[in-house]
């Protein structure tokens, strides 16, 4: 009969054990459960910032383009104007038009340059 319980003891100590890794185990896959969710809802999250971001980029890159072509017709014109004040006597300070487009002529370097890195993140994007 000792042996018996002893028999008994030892099996049912070594279920223990048994049920406790078991536990240990379907803890390690909860918790890796929990990383893959939390993952994939940033993942997706991150995915549609970075629709928005390229669909924002491919806006600007456009309006940035549309304002270069116009920009790059303004020498000619800020000549012609400066030509003609000059022949009816008019002082070319005085003409507002002119002065922005003088802005607008040297603010499209700076365009040119952001237009040059917005197509840099669209095509890595």
């Amino acid at each position: 009969m000792r042996e018996e319980k002893s028999v008994y003891k030892a099996l049912f100590s070594e279920q223990e054990v048994e049920l406790e890794s078991r536990k240990v185990e379907l803890g390690i896959i909860d918790d890796l459960k929990k990383i893959n969710s939390s993952y994939f809802t940033d993942t997706d999250s991150a995915n549609s910032i970075i629709k928005g971001l390229l669909s924002d980029a491919r806006r600007a890159e456009s309006k940035i383009e549309a304002a270069l072509k116009n920009s790059s017709k303004m020498p000619s014109f800020i000549s012609k104007v400066e030509k003609s004040a000059k022949e009816i006597g008019v002082d070319v300070s005085n003409i507002s038009e002119l002065k922005s487009a003088k802005i607008a002529v040297k603010e499209s370097k700076e365009y040119s340059k952001a237009l040059s890195i917005i197509k840099k993140l669209i095509s890595s994007l």
